[in-house]
This record gives C-alpha cells, sequence and structure tokens, in this order.
C-alpha cells in the first residue's frame, strides 16, 4: 500500500506543479455485499465454498477509499479496500486444502483476507456541462490470504497479483442538482484469469465542494492457475460521500 500511495503523491506533484488549477477528490464509501465464492490450493486440493462448506458469513460490510487528482482532461487515480471473511464450522465431510485434508471430526475456523488497491489514469473525451466520458488504464493489485485452522492443522494459501485493466467511465448531468454515472474495468486471459469491477449510482450535490452518492456495484475475481483456484463475486449497494479540494 506505502508503494502504491508514494506513486500517487509523487504524480500527483507533478500534476500539481504543471498546473495551480488542478483538483483533489477524495471520497469514502461503505459497499453492503453479499459473496459467492469457490477456492481451491494445491494439485489435491478439494473445490471449496466457503459460505456453504466451511459456514462463512456471505454479507459484510466495507469501506473503500479512493484519491483522485484532475487535471482538465486528465485523471490519476487511486483506490484502496480491505475486505475480511470468517466462520466456524463443524465438517460433515473432508476436504484437502494446501496439502492437508480436513475430515469430519473437525471444527474448522476459516478466514480469508483480500487487500484491493487500484492505481490508474483516465482521460475524458468528453466533458462538457456537468457530462463526461472517459477512457480507464488501471493496475489493480490483490493480496488474498485464506487460511483453514483445525486442532493440530493450520494452514494457509496467499496470492498476490497485479493486474492491468482497461474500461470506460461517464457521466451524464440532471435536473435538481443530479446526476447518474457508472464504470467498468476489467480484464481476460481467457479461463485462466478474468476480471470485472462494475458500478452505477446516481449522485447528488448539495454545495460547491461536497457529491453524496448512492448505487450499485459488481467485483468478479476469477484465478484458475498452477493448481490453484480462486473464483469470488462480490455485489451489492453503496453509499459514498465524495470531498472536492
Amino acid at each position: 500500500m506505502k508503494k502504491f500511495a508514494a506513486l500517487l503523491v509523487f504524480a500527483a506533484t507533478l500534476l500539481v506543479g504543471a498546473n495551480a488549477h488542478a483538483i483533489v477528490d477524495l471520497e469514502g464509501r461503505y459497499w453492503l455485499t453479499t459473496m459467492e465464492d469457490e477456492i481451491k490450493s494445491g494439485a489435491a486440493g478439494t473445490t471449496i465454498n466457503l459460505v456453504d462448506d466451511l459456514g462463512v458469513g456471505d454479507n459484510e460490510n466495507f469501506f473503500d477509499i479512493r484519491a483522485t487528482v484532475e487535471l482538465g482532461s486528465h485523471r490519476l487515480r487511486y483506490g484502496y479496500m480491505p475486505m475480511s471473511w470468517e466462520g466456524t464450522k463443524d465438517l460433515t465431510q473432508s476436504y484437502t486444502f494446501n496439502g492437508v485434508t480436513y475430515t469430519g471430526t473437525d471444527v474448522v475456523n476459516t478466514k480469508m483476507d483480500i487487500a484491493y488497491h487500484r492505481l490508474g489514469y483516465e482521460y475524458d473525451i468528453i466533458d462538457v456541462l456537468n457530462n463526461r466520458l472517459g477512457v480507464i488504464f488501471e493496475v489493480k493489485y490483490f493480496d488474498i490470504d485464506a487460511s483453514l485452522v483445525a486442532t493440530g492443522k493450520n494452514e494457509t494459501a496467499n496470492i498476490k497479483a497485479p493486474v492491468p485493466t482497461i474500461g470506460i467511465a461517464g457521466q451524464a448531468g440532471l435536473p435538481f442538482l443530479l446526476s447518474v454515472g457508472g464504470e467498468i474495468t476489467g480484464m481476460s486471459l481467457g479461463s485462466a484469469a478474468w476480471l470485472v469491477d462494475a458500478e452505477a449510482g446516481v449522485n447528488f450535490k448539495p454545495a460547491p465542494f461536497v457529491v453524496v452518492s448512492g448505487g450499485y456495484r459488481i467485483l468478479r475475481v476469477h484465478v484458475d492457475y498452477d493448481d490453484d483456484l480462486v473464483d469470488i463475486s462480490v455485489s451489492g449497494p453503496f453509499v459514498m460521500l465524495r470531498a472536492d479540494f
């Protein structure tokens, strides 16, 4: 996270130095989610549904923090969102994870953590009277940890993955200080790996430098590589507060 923040600060310094009219947007989001998933670790691993098989809670809420430096039609963006799920269950069948078998006699404590970073550049092709359409080039970085703990057994799998993505963003102005907008970014490497992060919402601007929004977002991550599988879908409504400086 420190490296991404340092890159953002460095680039922001260059932009602001080049033009005194650069604008910095800071926003916080609260995302109410539902998760669907499958994971597998190791060649002999069992494909496991964390929610159904291991009792992990599928309804968790997360904070998402974002910063954007605007310079005319150019935007430099950074976002960070930590996500975590956990649960405990008495197993009713055997599962193999990272080479270790958990049997029907085990009580398993499961936890999965994802640190999600985003660093990107957006260029607005259209930016007129609260209406805009832009293209996004972004690197997303995932640090995923999954652990299963039972008596005498403690196995953890980790996946670290930088993912280059491309996408579009748009906004359309409406009367009464309202607008609608959204964006979608993603990539595909066929069946081995693909990702989609998409959102849409309604924005309200009660003051010149304040925006309040509500909308819906879906994040889908699929990695099937080197005997490991991570297939996670997280979706749900969000609320957002943004301040412009």
